[in-house]
């Protein structure tokens, strides 16, 4: 083996993984790398890694009419990064620079650089370059010499200048292949280690920014709440000056130099008109529409979306335009335009649920209800000549019910203010059961002072009477339970009624059942307190239902 020649060909490839290390420091080329694939990348990808093959070839070493050379390295990286069709085009790209150079060994050469660059490509969809293992680079590269070698043995000829050539050349060209392979890889693996933890900085910057404005973008979008969204990119981001518009009205403006700016309004109405007529991140440069006074040398500018639709749009003012700034800052501004959006969009969420809970819960305070007026309207009618001291007691119980009703406002009141509704209600119907109905309340003084949600407990009482108890033709007993339990306070609303099947217990906590009572107040108390509370129903055909919540102790 010749050491001077095993010199001379790592010193090649130490050059050509120099050249691709200095690349590696562009952010340009390292998301072409680790871009999205399409035509441009595999066009670039091939014509870089083509160059670099064809670099091991200009750079080889001329032994008798053919090369010893690292051109190889070049087609299997290429593979290796950029797909088969990166690997084939790489291939091509060195494989004809070489048979144009001549020599016994030309043709082989030549279909042995695409064959390996096929190789690189083939490896590369079993298995990404940041998963390999040295051991599959050494065998990669080994397999990469093998073909060549066996290509030139196959078609060069004479065959036994081309024997004695491999004899004097395979051991330092598959040294050389297998170290370059190598210090290509860690190169490579470098640039994605860098591009990741850039990657990761960016997004928790923008999840930090995104967490701190959430409270304030749950109002929406208007000018109280993006004065403190901006203020919070501006102070986070370490970003010149920041905008924020709803369409092309400013709603913010934070960074003095854009603050203290006399026609800020126009300036940031022309970004947003531009960056809402494309739909997308748009870049503008000092001659476009930055005035020289303002000391700000370009802006980026990114759409606000609510239901797809771009409604305001968030921009950065940059006193400097180095392209890598601008790419730092198109990544922060695309990331936190998209979470920004989220965050309204969740707002809006939020806002149309509690609009549609307060809905049902008013047309459950409306179910107090005109058969029920009706039906005691009737009792009441039955006994003003027969018993007129008990028409009135329920004409005062009805009117107790009403005044609640009308008069209540917020919504939370006292356990106290719940159960004395609750009593009114239950005495006009002991009457209209005609004495079937007895009554348990067994609870704890201590509890009465607690706030629960307005309307919490009368639903189930009701559904309990009308839908368990009212069908029963024996003595019907309801038990209302409250009392501690831990850090909890425990309620349960018991009957003997005629319980229900599996099928009606499955379905009756659905917001899709038939009535809104169970299901408003099993939504609501999860609403307020978490998903792990809400109701507990127990029944059996013919045997009753038990009906029972914990809520906290703290929050009540």
């Amino acid at each position: 083996m010749s050491f001077t020649m095993l010199f001379r060909l790592f010193e090649n490839i130490s050059e050509i993984a120099a050249i691709s290390l200095i690349l590696g420091q562009l952010d340009y080329f390292r998301n072409m790398v680790y871009g999205k694939n399409g035509w441009r990348r595999i066009i670039i990808l091939s014509a870089l890694f083509g160059f670099l093959s064809v670099l091991g070839t200009e750079q080889g070493i001329r032994i008798h009419d053919a090369i010893a050379n690292t051109r190889i390295v070049g087609a299997v990286m290429g593979g290796l990064i950029g797909g088969p069709v990166v690997g084939l085009l790489t291939g091509l790209i060195g494989g004809i620079h070489r048979y144009s150079m001549g020599g016994f060994t030309a043709l082989a050469c030549a279909i042995s650089t695409v064959t390996a660059g096929l190789l690189g490509g083939f490896v590369s969809t079993k298995r990404n370059l940041s998963r390999l293992k040295w051991q599959h680079i050494v065998l990669v590269g080994i397999t990469a010499e093998l073909i060549q070698k066996g290509m030139v043995l196959l078609l060069a000829r004479p065959l036994s200048a081309a024997i004695e050539l491999e004899m004097k050349i395979v051991i330092p060209t598959t040294i050389v292949t297998i170290a370059g392979l190598l210090m290509f890889t860690l190169v490579f693996w470098n640039l994605k280690f860098v591009q990741d933890e850039s990657g990761a900085s960016g997004a928790n910057l923008a999840l930090t920014i995104a967490s701190r404005t959430l409270p304030h973008l749950r109002a929406g979008l208007n000018e109280q709440s993006a004065a403190r969204t901006a203020e919070i990119i501006h102070e986070i981001a370490k970003v010149d000056a920041v905008a924020i518009t709803e369409y092309s009205k400013l709603l913010s403006a934070k960074g003095h130099g854009l603050e203290l700016y006399k026609d800020k309004e126009k300036l940031c109405a022309e970004v947003a008109e531009a960056v809402l007529a494309e739909k997308q991140i748009i870049k503008r440069d000092k001659p476009v529409v930055i005035p020289d006074s303002l000391r700000l040398k370009s802006v980026v500018g990114a759409p606000l979306y609510h239901n797809n639709e771009p409604i305001g749009t968030l921009q950065f003012y940059l006193k400097r335009c180095s392209a890598k700034a601008s790419r730092t800052n198109l990544k922060l501004l695309d990331g936190l335009a998209d979470l920004l959006s989220v965050q309204m969009e969740l707002a809006e969420i939020e806002r149309q649920t509690k609009m549609r809970q307060q809905a049902e819960l008013n047309a459950l305070q409306a179910q107090i209800n005109p058969h029920f007026l009706f039906n005691t309207l009737g009792t009441i009618k039955s006994y003003c000549r027969t018993d007129p001291g008990l028409a009135r007691n329920l004409i005062g119980n009805l009117s107790d019910i009403f005044r609640r009703n009308l008069q209540h406002k917020g919504n939370f009141h006292s356990l106290q203010e719940e159960l004395d509704g609750i009593r009114s209600y239950l005495e006009i119907e002991k009457i209209r059961f005609a004495n079937r109905l007895e009554v348990d309340m067994e609870i704890d003084p201590s509890l009465l002072g607690r706030q629960v949600p307005i309307l919490i407990l009368q639903p189930l009482v009701e559904n309990a009477i009308h839908h368990g108890l009212f069908p029963s033709l024996h003595d019907c007993r309801l038990t209302i339970r409250i009392e501690p339990f831990g850090n909890e306070v425990s309620i349960s609303i018991e009957d003997n009624g005629v319980g229900m099947s599996e099928d009606r217990l499955t379905d009756i906590l659905s917001r899709h059942s038939e009535g809104i009572g169970i299901s408003n107040v099993h939504q609501r108390l999860q609403s307020i307190y978490g998903k792990q509370y809400g109701l507990t129903i127990a029944s059996k055909p013919g045997l009753g239902t038990t009906v029972s919540l914990l809520a906290p102790l703290s929050n009540i």
